[in-house]
């Protein structure tokens, strides 16, 4: 009988999770409005060899980044469960598609775990949260960079004001990358910390605790260079984008004013769904305070902007959401006693 609510459950909650992601993106990207301006100012831009090369120059790094991604959680949950190159893609899809409808993305740690077969799952969560901090603490520290560079650019230096805030500035973001790099690489010693102030309450939760012990300050390290070796490739799509819709900006800026899009949209609570629009406005200020001084900026700037923004959300988010719907039927949210059960 348990064998048998549990097959149902399985069904019923993997149908529940198609329809929202479904809905939700029929809603952002046909219901919605945000895209019409985009469609209409495509045609416009789209005759240039230029617009085309960018474009599927960027598309091309799609499975890159996304492959990124699933070898750094494979090379982390093989310390809980072996898993296949195959599964672990699953789970990564699987759990961007989980995380379209639920805020700041914690869908995408419970769509990866639910594919494992035998792990605990909170277990797993930890660790998932473990590989996501890499990649947050490498957008915090490029965003830090961009901002150290951004300055000069919109504030005046030879004041003595501004002298003494950017000097104060510098010190604080090398302060806070020394701090942030510092305990990421030595998380394992959070296992300690934890038996020490929990007392008698650490026998509760050491099953928990000592997954921080399983990985060495080189395993880290190896995380966080393929985290930032992600942000590298999902900035230059940006890049492409940009100048696919003839944005007037060089790399250097580009990447300066794309690390700041980033870090606000790390600091700014979203939802998937609300992501794009988010990414859109947050893209349009910042590029509008770059270009604006320089007598570059537009009404078709604005919109090439925005539709660079958008299109990379399309192409990052919306399409491994929709790839990875067709893995949801791997998910197991009840496991049965029964190794056949689904």
């Amino acid at each position: 009988m348990k064998t048998k609510l549990s097959k149902t459950y399985n069904i019923l909650i993997r149908l529940l999770i198609i329809l929202l992601t479904f809905g939700f993106l029929y809603n952002q990207i046909f219901y919605r409005k945000d895209l019409e301006g985009i469609i209409d100012f495509i045609p416009g831009i789209s005759g240039s060899a230029r617009f085309y090369s960018n474009l599927i120059f960027a598309i091309l790094l799609i499975p890159l980044n996304q492959f990124l991604e699933i070898v750094k959680w494979k090379f982390l949950i093989d310390k809980l469960e072996k898993v296949s190159l195959w599964t672990a893609t699953k789970a990564v899809l699987t759990g961007i598609s989980v995380s379209m409808f639920m805020p700041n993305r914690v869908g995408d740690y419970l769509g990866r775990v639910f594919v494992l077969k035998k792990a605990d799952r909170l277990q797993a969560i930890l660790i998932t949260i473990l590989g996501s901090m890499a990649q947050l603490l490498i957008t915090i520290l490029y965003g830090f960079l961009a901002l150290l560079f951004f300055f000069p650019w919109y504030y005046d230096i030879s004041s003595q004001f501004n002298v003494w805030v950017y000097s104060g500035l510098i010190l604080m973001i090398l302060m806070l990358t020394f701090v942030f790099v510092f305990v990421y690489l030595n998380f394992s010693g959070f296992s300690d910390i934890l038996r020490r102030i929990s007392g008698r309450f650490f026998n509760r939760i050491k099953k928990y605790t000592e997954v921080f012990s399983w990985y060495s300050s080189k395993n880290l390290l190896l995380i966080l260079l393929l985290s930032g070796l992600r942000y590298v490739i999902f900035s230059f799509q940006f890049y492409l984008l940009l100048r696919a819709f003839n944005i007037p900006v060089n790399y250097y800026a580009a990447m300066v004013l794309v690390g700041l899009v980033y870090l606000l949209m790390t600091i700014i609570p979203t939802v998937a769904l609300t992501e794009l629009g988010v990414r859109g406005s947050v893209s349009l200020v910042l590029f509008s305070l770059y270009l604006e001084p320089l007598g570059l900026w537009s009404e078709n700037t604005g919109i090439g902007v925005a539709s660079a923004a958008t299109i990379l959300w399309l192409m990052n988010l919306a399409l491994p959401a929709l790839i990875g719907v067709i893995f949801v039927y791997s998910l197991r949210f009840f496991r049965s006693n029964n190794r056949n059960g689904n």
